[in-house]
């Protein structure tokens, strides 16, 4: 057992650009475990941040049992989308209305973990960070096909497109379990601090302080690079 001592942290910014933020974010501690997520509307749809906040609402709501994390994360996920394609059928102008969704619930030494969309969840092991999450956008798949370099990826015109999210037509969460150790930290993040930063920034300001002055300096640093989209961060330590 490794969660004695509670240190967490979450804060969210609209950035520089934007008129609203369609990003939320959930912490919530129960006696035997910690829930983690971040969702991200998407943007230039209605209903983003309606999209979002629903996604959250479940996760908050859901009542976790040690005994079936694995089938509680894919059950509480589908709950979700169900929900948001009611409000889509109820009101035509919501059409298109869609959220990531990067989750994870902490019990003991393991991570059990959902992910749809392109917010990420890394893993700081040995002050050596790893992405945990694979984003699902159409520029990854030419990623991982060889058509695009990282390089030449983040120029692309079409690199922020999804090609899934909760509310889309077809939903193939990603999901996994690792094990953790003292002083470890875990990073939920939205697009918002990715589009700015590298893995290796990320690592410098993961690698110090506590989770919150963690957080806050990922999230100031998002900004000064230019601070274009909503930036939502959450840093754990282990």
């Amino acid at each position: 057992m490794i969660q004695n001592k509670i240190d967490v942290w979450g804060e969210s910014h609209t950035g520089h650009r934007r008129k609203q933020n369609e990003d939320r974010y959930l912490i919530k501690k129960s006696s035997e475990c910690i829930t983690l997520a971040v969702a991200d509307g998407v943007g230039g749809s209605p209903g983003g941040d309606m999209a979002a906040q629903t996604a959250i609402d479940v996760f908050q709501e859901y009542s976790f049992s040690k005994e079936a994390l694995e089938k509680d994360l894919d059950t509480v996920l589908k709950i979700a989308e169900k929900q948001i394609h009611r409000k889509i059928d109820d009101n035509p102008d919501l059409d298109n209305m869609g959220t990531t969704l990067t989750a994870a619930v902490l019990y003991m030494n393991k991570v059990f973990w959902i992910h749809i969309g392109d917010s990420r969840m890394y893993l700081l092991h040995k002050k050596k960070i790893r992405k945990i999450t694979t984003d699902h956008t159409f520029i990854q798949d030419l990623i991982d096909d060889g058509t695009l370099t990282l390089d030449q990826a983040k120029k692309h015109p079409l690199k922020n497109m999804l090609d899934q999210c909760l509310g889309c037509d077809k939903v193939q969460p990603d999901t996994g379990i690792f094990e953790v150790e003292k002083n470890d930290r875990l990073l939920l993040c939205s697009d918002g601090l990715t589009a700015h930063l590298s893995d290796l920034q990320i690592e410098s300001i993961l690698k110090t302080n506590s989770a919150k002055t963690a957080c806050q300096n990922l999230i100031s640093l998002a900004l000064k690079m230019g601070g274009t989209d909503n930036v939502t961060v959450i840093v754990k330590t282990f």
